[in-house]
């Protein structure tokens, strides 16, 4: 009765000691019923001592080590020097991927396969196909098992706070004046004398503002006073910008991908590319604005390493060769955990210039002395600070990315809110470049603005309910008491255990009452009104 043939995952083991490789092969054929078929000139030595490997190892092993290989075909077992014999005992398979690309896939497989082996790509249905030996296609299918799998995904949370402060001033005077009595028809001198001699006179000072900054504010008088011409040019202007972004974009990027948030223009540029025979020119555009660029690389610790790239910039000025472009910019590589935040700030930027002058002895004489002198002024703050805080996105978590970026109060937004209340303070001040020639009204209406920014963008801030309780008062001081009842009530209801509560019900209670006095008084001009309207005549 013939013997059943063994199985390839039998558990076998062999101990040979500088064996002839040829009479190991007829052994494990032998012994465990192998229809084994080998290359002729077959040499080699063996020195193996193995235990319960199954009979593909041991084959693999004592193989090996001599520079030979075999393959399966059916229940025959080749034998023959080398990695393999180009057409002898390979398969074609096709492999279908799931988030990996059919390019990249043949990047990384192109090791793993035979030198006798083939992948070809198929684009349209993202699959490869593999031509090679059994063993090895097995090898090709244990890495895509490790490599074909869903990518870590990267929510990249960011604000950029950018504030920008300029405060100009510009002040000069040119002045011409003329005398001449005789081209009038009395012909008379000074003081309406009797003269042929010239008595003309003719002078002129000019002493405009010497700010490049400010054109305008030109004010011209004239006076003709008998034969005296006089004509005077003042030059007067004060200027004050005040430019605030405050932008907080999400974006999602697949690990080691880089993420793009750009706010901003593009602006043309013209390009000339002249040779022997022609001049052509091709117009190319560049983004001005507030640009973003992070590529996040995900450890399997659970950190995040990122380059960061935060550019500001913004067109100064236009020439022939294109627009001169102002920017301010970053390069950092930081390492963070999940959801901590990154601060990059102290792109900052002061300037301060002044300039004066005059005429010697004439512009130091009190109030006339202004008219013989010139100044201006020109000062420029510029700020910008990023925060920037990264989220592993697992795919639980794709699903509840508003979720994500709405959770957590982070440290950059409470350094964020910290800005803005200094801001306010600095419109506070009279003193500081951000409140330069503006009037009480105006820097109240500001600071408003700015705590109605922190209370509406920012309600889990430790100072949200601060914020709040001053716009209230600022709308009371004002005497707008509907819109303080507002801002009041909404302290009182969304902050219930604020330290703020007790004055803001006072507060309240006030309100209450004056726009309770206020409507009186307004009812009673009304029939006061309607009274003398219905009074008869006498």
């Amino acid at each position: 009765m013939a013997q059943e043939p063994m199985k390839k995952d039998k558990l076998i083991s062999i101990d040979y000691k500088n064996a002839s490789l040829t009479s190991v092969l007829k052994a494990l054929a032998y012994s465990n019923d192998l229809n084994l078929v080998v290359t002729k000139d077959i040499e080699g030595v063996v020195s193996a001592n193995l235990s319960d490997v199954t009979v593909d190892e041991a084959l693999q092993a004592i193989l090996s080590v001599n520079g030979y290989t075999f393959t399966r075909e059916g229940t025959l077992i080749y034998v023959f020097p080398g990695s393999g014999m180009e057409g002898f005992g390979q398969e074609t398979i096709t492999m279908r991927l799931s988030y990996l690309t059919a390019k990249e896939a043949k990047q990384l497989l192109t090791k793993v396969i035979s030198p006798n082996g083939d992948i070809q790509v198929n684009e349209a249905t993202n699959s490869i196909v593999v031509t090679d030996y059994e063993r090895n296609i097995d090898k090709v299918r244990l890495v895509l098992q490790d490599v074909d799998i869903p990518p870590i995904q990267v929510l990249i949370e960011a604000k950029i706070l950018d504030i920008q402060a300029k405060a100009f001033e510009n002040f000069g005077t040119t002045t011409s004046v003329t005398y001449d009595p005789r081209g009038t028809s009395t012909g008379g001198g000074i003081f309406g004398r009797s003269t042929e001699a010239d008595e003309s006179v003719t002078g002129s000072t000019s002493l405009a503002g010497p700010s490049s900054t400010l054109g305008g504010g030109q004010l011209t008088l004239t006076t003709v006073l008998k034969d005296l011409n006089i004509s005077m040019t003042i030059d007067a202007l004060i200027q004050q910008n005040k430019a605030h972004l405050l932008a907080s974009p999400s974006i999602a990027t697949i690990n080691g991908k880089e993420a793009r948030i750009i706010i901003g223009d593009k602006v043309p540029i013209i390009e000339k590319t002249t040779t022997q025979t022609s001049t052509t020119e091709s117009t190319e555009f560049v983004d001005v604005g507030t640009t973003l660029r992070v590529v996040p690389q995900v450890s399997p610790d659970g950190w995040i390493t990122m380059n960061v790239h935060p550019e500001v910039s913004s067109v100064t000025s236009n020439t022939s060769a294109g627009p001169n472009i102002a920017t301010r910019e970053a390069d950092a590589v930081v390492r963070v955990k999940d959801g901590q935040t990154i601060i990059i700030g102290g792109l900052i930027s002061k300037q301060d210039d002044r300039i004066e002058g005059g005429v010697p002895g004439l512009k130091s004489i009190p109030v006339v002395g202004k008219l013989f002198s010139n100044r201006s002024k020109d000062i420029q703050e510029k700020e910008l600070t990023v925060f920037i805080t990264p989220y592993i996105l697992s795919p639980e978590k794709n699903s509840k990315t508003k979720e994500v970026t709405t959770n957590m109060q982070t440290v950059g937004e409470s350094n964020l809110v910290a800005k803005l209340l200094e801001h306010a303070r600095n419109l506070d001040d009279a003193e500081s470049v951000e409140s330069a020639n503006k009037s009480f009204q105006e820097r109240k209406q500001a600071i408003l603005s700015t705590y109605q920014m922190i209370a509406n963008q920012f309600p889990d801030a430790d100072e949200a309910d601060m914020a709040l309780f001053r716009a209230g008062e600022i709308y009371y001081y004002f005497k707008k008491y509907t819109e303080a009842i507002g801002v009041f009530n909404r302290l009182i209801e969304q902050y219930p255990y604020s330290s703020y509560k007790t004055e803001a019900v006072k507060y309240l209670e006030r309100c209450r009452e004056r726009r309770i006095e206020r409507e009186n008084i307004i009812n009673q001009r009304l029939l006061s009104l309607e009274k003398e309207n219905n009074m008869e005549p006498f």
